[in-house]
């Protein structure tokens, strides 16, 4: 994606929108902030061609639904003084795309490229998830639900944007778990955001979209590693970055004996490290294999990533040990 002024001003149009929402006090200005922000991100979404103008129309209708609902419960807040933290959550539950409210975002998010896939599954969360920070409603099926959709239905997937739209839906089944410690959904926001980002670098740079391109590309050693490496971390595999965000949350689920929940996200986590590594043994099966139809090359920044999983695991580790 070329910068222009047109991409800058549209991001920083978009920072100003979580900025103003996170800086409220008010839910007034929190929508406020919600809506400037959807709507600049819309037109990026447009830049893909006719297929990113479908999936921009998909995002516009459905964030603006839930934005209606999260207007009418403040109304009801202000006009009648009654209980409006269920029509807010179900708003703010569509916006970041958990279940059952998730169908959009498989729909959208396969005709975006990678760089806005990023930005749907990680920035475009950050004001939803403080605002439902701030609520007191159980979610407990809504967890559950997202633990085992996100899990159970990657495990078919050969599209890689589907794949991490499905891990999205997981991830965030980890992180509403947490939502009432600000402390800990923030660093496992962080710790996600980063892996993803990583991820989705890579995915870009070989030009990767489906599972099945693996059979016909061949990548360089340092590729392949930091990509096996990244898709581990993803799984949640030790002692690796990723590692450190499910035994976080394990370790709170324990500690307030919410057992239930707790074996949802550990079934499910083995589900996903299947469908993680299933990806990393299908590369490293096929290095031997000297005939592809495309060569790959990404040796730049291989062996940022591969320390990164590591480092960034210590770092993090050290900052929960001092909390």
């Amino acid at each position: 994606m070329k910068i222009n002024s047109t991409l800058i001003l549209l991001m920083t149009t978009m920072t100003v929108g979580v900025l103003v929402s996170l800086s409220s006090n008010s839910f007034m200005m929190m929508w406020i902030g919600l809506e400037i922000s959807m709507i600049s991100f819309v037109p990026f979404m447009t830049l893909k061609g006719l297929i990113g103008s479908e999936s921009s129309m998909k995002y516009f209708i459905v964030q603006s639904v839930s934005s209606s609902i999260f207007m009418l419960g403040i109304m009801i807040k202000i006009m009648y003084n009654m209980n409006f933290e269920l029509m807010i959550s179900i708003s703010l539950l569509i916006k970041i795309g958990m279940a059952p409210f998730h169908s959009w975002v498989l729909t959208v998010i396969e005709g975006l490229n990678y760089f806005l896939v990023f930005i749907l599954i990680s920035t475009m969360k950050i004001v939803p998830l403080f605002i439902l920070s701030m609520l007191n409603f159980n979610l407990n099926l809504v967890i559950s639900l997202s633990l085992i959709i996100g899990s159970v239905m990657g495990l078919n997937q050969i599209s890689i944007r589907k794949l991490m739209g499905y891990s999205s839906i997981f991830n965030m089944g980890f992180l509403v778990s947490v939502i009432k410690l600000n402390s800990l959904w923030i660093m496992f926001f962080i710790i996600y955001s980063i892996m993803v980002m990583i991820i989705l670098y890579i995915f870009y740079k070989i030009n990767f979209n489906y599972l099945n391109q693996i059979m016909i590309n061949e990548f360089d050693f340092k590729t392949k590693t930091s990509m096996w490496m990244c898709l581990l971390s993803m799984g949640g595999m030790p002692p690796l970055m990723g590692f450190l965000n499910k035994i976080m949350i394990f370790e709170y689920m324990f500690i307030i004996k919410n057992f239930m929940i707790l074996f949802f996200m550990m079934t499910s986590s083995l589900m996903v490290m299947f469908y993680y590594t299933r990806i990393s043994l299908l590369s490293l099966m096929n290095f031997s294999l000297m005939m592809k139809w495309n060569l790959n090359y990404m040796n730049s920044l291989s062996y940022f990533f591969m320390l990164s999983n590591l480092m960034l695991f210590m770092f993090f580790l050290m900052m929960k040990s001092l909390t």
